[in-house]
């Protein structure tokens, strides 16, 4: 197969997910989609279509987690493995495009289209890997973060051509399989958040990573971890986990894959 795209589900009803499996069922680059259920879907395992495999997870361990089953079972039999969020439309020749440039670069291991906000702004998807500052400062001090991500998400730059980017947003990363599987998929050890940096981060510094942005994807996204102090929890957790794993203020793999990226634009 030329593509399989995962979707991991937790309590979102099929009018919620309907944009997004409009957009997948409609491509024919995608020819497998597996719905992960990391809760108890009353329509996803009675959703009657050839393109769509239903897997139920053991529970809801986390967004990682349930992708990653999907990974192991299913990625040996594509080319390309797409992680998407739930919340994603696109038109399928913008697809085609993304698809077109991956296999026009078989090296990579990690291509991600232009991500566009449902108000068409931009939401800068090629990023530098952050440091503690950018992460905390965006969550508590608006003003300084402002500041800060004029760097942080390459926001003075005009980016009209493919670059390397150490950090792609996780809303539509479409993998090299082989090379996804060869890193192991997700770190289950973030429950949410961060996880697509980790992988970002892992994927960049083995295969390489492409931002294309000459296709783009509509995210419909709400910054969740904003509005609710549940969700701003797991962040700081996770945030707190991936510091961690890679350094707070010494981090020479940041600063060096950073530095690629800015030499590259």
């Amino acid at each position: 197969m030329l593509v399989i795209a995962s979707i991991v589900l937790y309590k979102h009803s099929y009018e919620e997910l309907s944009p997004t499996l409009e957009s997948l069922l409609n491509a024919n680059e995608i020819e497998k989609i597996i719905l992960v259920d990391n809760d108890h879907s009353n329509w996803a395992s009675k959703f009657n279509h050839p393109k769509i495999t239903y897997l139920k997870s053991d529970g809801n361990f986390g967004f990682g987690y349930g992708h990653n089953l999907a990974i192991k079972k299913f990625s040996h039999e594509s080319k390309f493995f797409l992680i998407c969020n739930p919340d994603i439309s696109f038109e399928t020749t913008e697809l085609t495009k993304l698809v077109n440039f991956a296999e026009e670069n078989p090296d990579i291991g990690l291509f991600l289209p232009r991500i566009m906000k449902a108000d068409d702004s931009n939401q800068f998807g090629a990023r530098l890997l952050p440091t503690p500052m950018n992460l905390f400062t965006r969550r508590f001090s608006p003003k300084i973060a402002s500041y800060l991500d004029d760097d942080y998400l390459l926001r003075k730059y005009e980016i009209k051509q493919p670059i390397f980017a150490p950090n792609l947003l996780g809303c539509f990363m479409l993998f090299d399989s082989n090379k996804l599987m060869t890193l192991g998929g997700f770190d289950e050890r973030f429950f949410m958040y961060m996880e697509d940096v980790d992988l970002s981060r892992r994927c960049a510094e083995k295969f390489g990573n492409l931002y294309y942005p000459n296709a783009y994807v509509t995210h419909l996204h709400e910054q969740g971890s904003y509005k609710n102090p549940v969700l701003l929890k797991a962040h700081i957790k996770s945030a707190w986990q991936y510091f961690n794993k890679w350094g707070w203020f010494y981090d020479q793999g940041r600063r060096r894959l950073n530095n690629k990226t800015i030499n590259d634009i």
